[in-house]
């Protein structure tokens, strides 16, 4: 129970990696647990699938990279969060972008919805945890933020590599302070996307691993209950490399 008694926010709530993470954070003891993610439909239904009579968990749908949209559901939930302790950013969205064909549509998108999402969860729960004097915040960066994207996606790579640089820079301003900032920086996960991929295509992902396979939505969310917990006490400003040693 690393996690009892604590608050956790979690957006990008209803994707795979997201559901499974928010039933870690669980196992793991949170006490109570807000759910973002769009759209409403997505996010219920994980919410009412972990929902249990031990357990308060409540759901939302926001744009995170909003500030404004999502203060305010912070505020609405204010009475049943109380203190926010673990804030975990995993909305986000891959698009396989031909940069010479791209246009400034496709890099905002990618940039907004896996940069500024961050951003703006970062910057909504802060004065709180900063308030309180403690926190802990687990952004989700990516192998392709450290050293490029494999398949075409530099816009994916760039906000990838922006989530790690603002993640370092936000443990300088706020940790100090008593608020841990942390990444986590997944390989190739075995999440819908990649199951859509060609037999090839997955099988070469799997074989740039040193441990030869996929990983799993549990793998990271094991790693991301870790960063959130005291376990991790001494650990802020750093990278947490899940990838099956694709990246060494």
């Amino acid at each position: 129970m690393r996690l009892q008694g604590r608050s956790v926010v979690v957006t990008g709530a209803a994707g795979a990696i997201g559901q499974e993470t928010a039933r870690q954070l669980l196992k793991a003891g949170a006490s109570r647990l807000l759910l973002t993610d769009l759209p409403r439909s997505g996010v219920d239904a994980v919410a009412e699938t972990l929902r249990d009579g031990h357990f308060e968990i409540a759901s939302a749908e926001i744009d995170v990279a909003d500030p404004a949209a999502f203060v305010d559901v912070l505020a609405e939930h204010q009475a049943f969060l109380g203190s926010i302790d673990v804030l975990v950013n995993v909305a986000g969205y891959w698009q396989i972008i031909d940069f010479v064909a791209s246009d400034a549509d496709q890099w905002d998108l990618m940039i907004r919805a896996n940069l500024l999402t961050a951003i703006s969860a970062c910057h909504s729960v802060l004065p709180q945890m900063l308030t309180q004097g403690r926190g802990s915040i687990v952004n989700f960066a990516s192998t392709a933020g450290e050293y490029g994207s494999i398949r075409p996606s530099a816009a994916y790579a760039a906000a990838k590599g922006g989530v790690i640089a603002f993640t370092k820079s936000l443990a300088r301003e706020v940790s100090p302070r008593g608020v841990r900032v942390n990444a986590i920086s997944p390989g190739p996960i075995d999440t819908p996307a990649l199951k859509a991929a060609s037999d090839e295509a997955r099988a070469g992902a799997a074989a740039r691993t040193l441990v030869g396979r996929l990983g799993l939505p549990a793998d990271i969310a094991s790693g991301v209950v870790y960063l959130a917990s005291d376990e991790s006490s001494f650990m802020t400003g750093a990278v947490l490399a899940v990838n099956g040693g694709s990246l060494l």
